[in-house]
């Protein structure tokens, strides 16, 4: 396979993964604060229909907002794989980056939920007037703690590019023929 097509290919996966990532995370964000998504996220994605599980929704709703993310990473992260001597070190090192993204994003993601609960222990809702923040919630602290996760995993996913970059450059020094 040319090193084009393996490009490409990384860019069309990076997509998938991305949207499954969200999908995951979701039903992490889900599981925290079922409010996020019943009094903000299917509201905004439009995603009322009661006939389908509210598990299946924020399944979507991670789906459709985290998909495009696999673009830049894929087209950012897939350059990266250029740097590698051959097409079969390029597909390794590409497969190999995605996971590493994957796993850095999530970690990035817990953290930011974990920041939190920090951030929230004595909450006071009035340092949240910039965000959205539905009245009457059964679970204030929850949603925000979502808020923050959601935040921290798109920051994540940001900073995952350059660290793919380093992870190429480890792989390709790793690979060299002076290694060997």
């Amino acid at each position: 396979m040319t090193r084009l097509l393996l490009f490409l290919a990384y860019l069309l996966l990076a997509v998938a993964t991305a949207g499954l990532f969200g999908a995951l995370h979701d039903q992490i964000s889900y599981t925290v604060a079922p409010e996020y998504f019943t009094r903000f996220k299917f509201i905004q994605f439009d995603l009322l229909d009661e006939r389908v599980p509210e598990r299946l929704r924020a399944a979507e709703v991670g789906f459709l907002a985290s998909w495009w993310m696999g673009v830049p990473i894929g087209l950012l992260a897939g350059l990266a794989g250029f740097v590698q001597r051959d097409p079969r070190d390029m597909k390794r090192a590409l497969l190999w980056s995605l996971h590493l993204i994957v796993g850095f994003t999530l970690a990035f993601a817990l953290g930011g939920l974990g920041y939190g609960f920090l951030q929230t222990r004595d909450l006071d809702l009035a340092d949240y007037a910039m965000w959205f923040v539905p009245e009457n919630l059964a679970q204030p602290r929850n949603y925000i703690c979502v808020g923050y996760m959601h935040y921290a995993a798109y920051f994540g996913g940001a900073l995952a590019i350059p660290v793919a970059w380093l992870f190429h450059l480890g792989f390709r020094w790793r690979a060299s023929p002076a290694r060997s």
